[in-house]
């Protein structure tokens, strides 16, 4: 072990400011006789030594913390343009050297391995805040010119506008700085994420599993609809399954490669896990947590070859106490009835009230105002800076363990609810959302809320009847009687 090389066996949860978040629980992990692929860190301190020996370093830490309070287009050009210089200045031929010399060996006999190559910034991972997905992560890398162009990738996004927008929302002025993290590939035929507590209700007395086919990138960045199994905490019984409509898988591909594969309808609404490995999956889970003094924990994990392994481990950020008894499915408010309007998977509690906004992509993203209802295909890490300020978030695929559902705290979520963004989906001007334990979406009283049939041209997205807009579209024929017409 160097200052700038760290084998994951030489590490604890302790190093974190050294290993970053991931590598200093990988080393825990390994220590204490898990199944963990082997791997080692690229330390923070050999990112920090390169940006010192550039002499960027204090720009660096100084443009950083003033472009997080830009805004968002401003923001994004800023995180390009430090991200341009981190990728300018490259990994120093010294270091390069000593990062060889680890790869052959984690190599060995199989020259070239194939490695995934992960982002470790020293604030993730923690008790308090989760980078859950904002950093650069890479799967089926081979060879080391490769390697080394991944790490410095990973090092520039330590400035990604979505990293800066979160830092800046939990008021955190330290300087950033990122360790990575190489480590043997798994060829995951099937994986996904294990909670030692369900996030939709808070209950420490049970596991949540969700999992698909292929690597487990479809689940963390919620692009399919997992299957999602609720366990008792004792392991001894699979109490609830779901299984989901999992359109696509990522395998490696003949040129090693990842590669995504259409599945058919068959296999696609097929199970992941049969009970036992269920079972299996949340005992892992549940020697993590007791590994970590029965902190509640998030794993990711892989099984392949019939084997199963341990990908990565972090507390949960998203728990608070047991939710508590939400209002019944009629009810919008005092004195009024509801009409469900869609429904789906919750991922956090939480009522709130506020107007739709059907948004494509992160893009779009100015159009959102504080309060807003995000509804969107679905929502990675790149959604962070625009889903801070949305008031509840419905999305079409993912789970309840996906990414943007843990870095989305204290809103209210409902995952998966398909064609939650079609225009033949009614929605309404004035959304009541609704969370526990299904994410629902509620119309109100006739005279507070107005029913939409499709988007008006006019309020860049907000559903609501289609009244005529500027160009002479829509028809005001729509809007039902005695219900205002949004001005």
């Amino acid at each position: 072990m160097t200052e700038e090389i760290a084998w994951f066996e030489t590490l604890g949860k302790n190093d974190t400011a050294r290993a970053g978040g991931k590598g200093a629980n990988l080393g825990e992990l390994t220590v204490g006789g898990l199944p963990v692929p082997r791997g080692f860190v690229i330390t923070a301190t050999a990112y920090l030594q390169a940006m010192e020996q550039a002499g960027i370093r204090g720009q660096l830490r100084d443009d950083s913390l003033a472009a997080a309070t830009g805004e968002p287009a401003a923001l994004q050009a800023k995180a390009e343009a430090l991200a341009k210089q981190v990728c300018t200045v490259g990994v120093p031929r010294p270091l390069a050297e000593l990062i060889g010399e680890a790869y052959r060996a984690l190599s060995g006999e199989n020259a070239p391995a194939r490695v995934a190559v992960r982002s470790s910034a020293t604030a993730e991972d923690a008790a308090g805040t989760s980078f859950a997905g904002m950093h650069k992560t890479f799967t089926n890398v081979a060879g080391l010119e490769a390697v080394l162009d991944a790490v410095v990738n990973c090092w520039a996004s330590v400035f990604g506008a979505r990293v800066l927008s979160y830092r800046a929302s939990q008021l955190m002025t330290e300087e950033p700085a990122i360790a990575v993290v190489v480590q043997l590939m798994v060829d995951a035929e099937r994986s996904g994420v294990a909670f030692t507590a369900d996030p939709s209700t808070n209950d420490t007395s049970r596991t949540m599993i969700e999992g698909a086919f292929g690597l487990g990138e479809v689940v963390v960045s919620g692009a399919v609809e997992p299957d999602t199994h609720i366990v008792a905490r004792d392991g001894s019984r699979v109490i609830e399954t779901h299984v989901g409509l999992k359109s696509f898988k990522i395998v490696r591909g003949g040129d090693g490669a990842d590669l995504r594969v259409e599945l058919s309808a068959e296999e696609a609404g097929s199970r992941v896990l049969s009970d036992a490995e269920v079972v299996e999956v949340s005992e892992l889970a549940r020697r993590v947590e007791a590994l970590y003094g029965g902190v509640p924990q998030d794993i990711e994990w892989a099984f392949s070859d019939g084997r199963l392994y341990l990908l990565q481990a972090r507390p949960i950020t998203t728990l608070g106490p047991p939710a508590a008894t939400s209002p019944t499915a009629g009810t919008a408010r005092e004195g009024g009835e509801a009409t469900v309007l869609v429904s789906g998977l919750g991922a956090a509690p939480g009522v709130v009230t506020g107007r739709v906004r059907v948004l494509s992509t992160p893009s779009q993203g100015g159009q959102l105002e504080d309060g807003d209802v995000l509804v969107a295909p679905t929502t990675n890490p790149d959604w962070v800076p625009t889903m801070r300020r949305a008031a509840a978030v419905v999305t079409e695929t993912g789970g309840m363990t996906c990414h943007a559902a843990i870095v989305k705290q204290g809103a209210a979520s409902a995952m998966h609810r398909r064609r939650a963004t079609s225009h033949d989906t009614v929605a309404r001007r004035r959304s009541r959302h609704r969370r526990r334990p299904t994410g629902r979406g509620l119309r109100g009283r006739p005279d507070d809320h107005c029913v939409a049939y499709g988007p008006c041209q006019r309020t860049r997205g907000d559903y609501h009847p289609r009244c005529p807009d500027d160009r002479g579209n829509g028809d005001a024929s729509l809007c039902e009687p005695g219900l205002p017409r949004p001005g």
